[in-house]
């Protein structure tokens, strides 16, 4: 049964990212709660395998690409020796540097869109189109990134996937329906459950909506179908009502989780 504890302070826990204090508040709640004290064994055990799996090797073509922008960009500035021109020395550094086996291209390109963006958008006497044209370089690069990483074989790099998309402003179809295909097929569950939480964020999108209802009938984790019962209560989505009644005929479906789903079809009936 869900005990309402906030699942996010078990990642953050399971990634060290926590305070002592919190860590204290945590772990006493663990103390009394085997639910969640079994998703963190869960979660731990899969920080575990995947921190083994080796970094790849950054896409063909993607860097060289991004070099030759900003190489052109350059040129047009040289004359302009100013502030600007530290960060571009820094940035040139840090490409250098990336070419080295231990720098993995997603850290390589999480930096360079940081960076990238922060330069451009510093200069002060470049046109309004020519600023629209590299961010829109920029976020087409994070798109093309996370839409191969989601193919990824490894966990670990499609749950970067996912974090890309968070980055990005504006989500485009492509990058939704990949989520939705995610949360409906990808045999890891925290991977289905980070996309599930990043879906979750655009439910204005009636497309969203609609493929979060018809993803219920997919889910065979315990806790995918929890949290989905969760954001479908929140947002009133009286739709998705025969999907739980769907899942509630499927005999593999786990019997406390029956118990909420039912609770949930009740509230909104």
């Amino acid at each position: 049964m869900n005990c309402g504890f906030d699942k996010e302070q078990l990642w953050s826990l399971a990634l060290n990212e926590l305070s002592e204090t919190e860590k204290e508040a945590v772990n006493l709640h663990l103390s009394s709660c085997d639910d969640c004290k079994a998703t963190l064994n869960e979660l731990m055990g899969f920080w575990n395998i995947t921190a083994a799996l080796p970094e790849p090797e950054l896409p063909s073509g993607m860097k060289q690409r991004f070099m030759n922008e900003l190489e052109q960009y350059k040129q047009q500035q040289l004359s302009q020796r100013n502030v600007l021109s530290v960060w571009r020395d820094r940035l040139n550094a840090f490409m250098t540097n990336i070419t080295t086996p231990k720098f993995g291209y997603g850290l390589a390109m999480l930096v360079i869109g940081v960076l990238a963006t922060t330069v451009f958008f510093k200069t002060k006497d470049s046109g309004a189109t020519e600023v629209q044209q590299l961010s829109s370089q920029v976020k087409e690069m994070r798109e093309m990134l996370a839409l191969t990483l989601l193919e990824h074989p490894s966990a670990s790099e499609r749950l970067r996937a996912v974090s890309y998309v968070e980055e990005i402003d504006t989500v485009d179809t492509r990058l939704k329906d990949a989520l939705l295909t995610t949360l409906n097929n990808d045999e890891n569950v925290n991977v289905r459950l980070t996309a599930l939480e990043t879906l979750s964020k655009m439910t204005a999108d009636p497309k969203v909506r609609e493929g979060l209802i018809q993803s219920i009938s997919y889910q065979d984790s315990p806790l995918v179908q929890s949290v989905l019962a969760d954001l479908m209560l929140s947002m009133q989505e009286k739709k998705s009502v025969r999907s739980f009644q769907q899942l509630l005929k499927k005999p593999e479906t786990n019997e406390a989780i029956k118990t909420k789903i039912k609770a949930t079809i009740h509230q909104l009936s």
